[in-house]
C-alpha cells in the first residue's frame, strides 16, 4: 500500500533548496548524495536508471541494516528505481561539504524530484512517484 504525503499549504512556509540540512535541535540531518534512482530523458522521457542525486538522512537512534559498516541512514532516489533504503555510510559520502542549514517546523525542502515537509523533530520525504520515509529520533518508516 502506498501511503501519500500532503504537504500543506501556508502563507508563512518557506521552501528550502539546501544543499545540507536539519531540522532544528538537530533532530533529524540531510543532504545531498548520489543515490541510485531513475531520471528521465528530456528528449524522449525514457527512464535513465543510474546513479542520481538523491537524498540521505540519519537521526540518532533509528535501526541499523543487517550488513554494512557506518552510520544508519536513509537514501531516497528519484524516480521509480529510487525506494527508500536504509543503509549505512559515512556522511563524507555527502556531495558537498556545506553547512548544515536549519529548517523550522512548517518549512518545506525541495530538491532534485524529492520533496520533505519538516515538523519539528521529524520530517516527511518523498520522491515524484510516491516512495519516501518518515524519520524522527529513534524511529523510521519506508514507503
Amino acid at each position: 500500500m502506498m501511503t501519500i504525503v500532503a504537504f500543506p499549504a501556508s502563507a508563512s512556509a518557506s521552501t528550502s533548496h539546501a544543499t545540507n540540512w536539519e531540522t532544528r535541535g538537530h533532530k533529524v540531518v540531510c543532504g545531498i548524495t548520489r543515490v541510485w534512482g531513475t531520471a528521465f530523458d528530456p528528449g524522449t522521457q525514457a527512464p535513465l536508471n543510474s546513479y542520481w542525486p538523491g537524498l540521505q538522512c540519519s537521526a540518532a537512534g533509528i535501526p541499523r541494516p543487517r550488513q554494512g559498516v557506518g552510520d544508519p541512514f536513509v537514501q531516497l532516489g528519484q524516480g521509480r528505481a529510487g525506494r527508500a533504503r536504509l543503509v549505512d555510510e559515512s556522511q563524507n559520502d555527502l556531495t558537498s561539504n556545506a553547512p548544515f542549514a536549519a529548517l523550522a517546523a512548517g518549512s518545506t525542502w525541495s530538491l532534485d524530484h524529492i520533496t520533505c515537509a519538516v515538523h519539528g523533530e521529524s520530517v516527511d520525504c518523498t520522491n515524484s512517484v510516491g516512495h519516501g520515509f518518515t524519520m524522527s529520533t529513534g524511529h523510521v518508516h519506508l514507503f
